[in-house]
């Protein structure tokens, strides 16, 4: 549907509502997924999500991106002016809306599969229907703005430094003007240099009304670049033979602050 007119009204780029996601099991314990969890992100805010067990964050950000099903409630996501919910699409949707509309920023070290460094920048912008003139003028663009020295543009990933391949991340990450980026990793992964090319680029992309969710435990970074926390509270775990009560799961809650 239409996006609603409230919705744009108050800047409103996604909106999660009741989401369930069942139990995972590791080794002996079970820990209760993700239940009645409700929130808004919009446009121009930066978002630091928070929670004592990290399985929990990893959860719902692969929800919110788009990687996982969950199991009840809904993601609703303002895609090229239609209002829709993420876990009623098709993957061919999905994939769609994952090109266009919602960026991920996951692990560097999953680019050695590309076979240069501009492949892997372009790519989803020839997905997009650029011309490759188009599609490697801008990877050009955004490739210089990160740093990574131009002899390495046609140099394949898995010859890279991890210095160098968290540059050509960011490159990929940003050359798309997501209207939400989820961040799936943690920032200490990056050195000082690439860290500050991350906050310069949120703080751009804020301004252009980019939303971002994601995990921010270093506390002068948070500060620097976060304008609000998304705290998850999570039970205590359950021994695996224990199968968890809905009243125990839904001691599971969110809030902002």
């Amino acid at each position: 549907m239409e996006t609603p007119f409230e919705i744009r009204y108050n800047n409103i780029k996604l909106q999660v509502e009741r989401l369930y996601k069942s139990a995972v099991r590791y080794g002996e314990e079970r820990f209760p997924g993700l239940e009645d969890i409700s929130f808004t992100l919009k446009g121009g805010e930066c978002v630091h999500l928070h929670s004592y067990a990290p399985s929990a964050n990893r959860l719902l950000l692969d929800a919110l991106s788009g990687h996982i099903r969950i199991d009840a409630g809904a993601i609703w996501v303002d895609h090229q002016g239609q209002w829709l919910n993420l876990p009623q699409l098709s993957h061919r949707q999905i994939d769609q809306i994952q090109a266009q509309t919602i960026g991920y920023l996951g692990q560097s070290e999953a680019l050695h599969c590309e076979s240069t460094v501009m492949d892997c920048v372009s790519h989803q912008l020839l997905e997009l229907g650029l011309s490759r003139a188009q599609a490697e003028a801008q990877s050009r663009h955004v490739l210089d703005w990160v740093g990574l020295p131009r002899r390495l543009w046609h140099r394949e990933p898995k010859h890279l430094s991890l210095h160098e391949l968290h540059q050509v991340n960011l490159a990929r990450t940003f050359a798309i003007d997501y209207s939400v980026i989820v961040i799936d990793l943690p920032l200490n992964h990056f050195d000082p240099d690439n860290q500050g090319r991350l906050l310069k680029l949120i703080e751009y992309r804020k301004a252009q009304d980019t939303c971002f969710i994601g995990q921010f435990d270093q506390d002068d970074l948070r500060q620097q670049i976060c304008d609000r926390n998304l705290s998850i509270h999570v039970p205590t775990p359950v021994h695996a033979d224990t199968v968890p009560t809905h009243a125990a799961a839904s001691n599971i809650a969110v809030h902002s602050y």
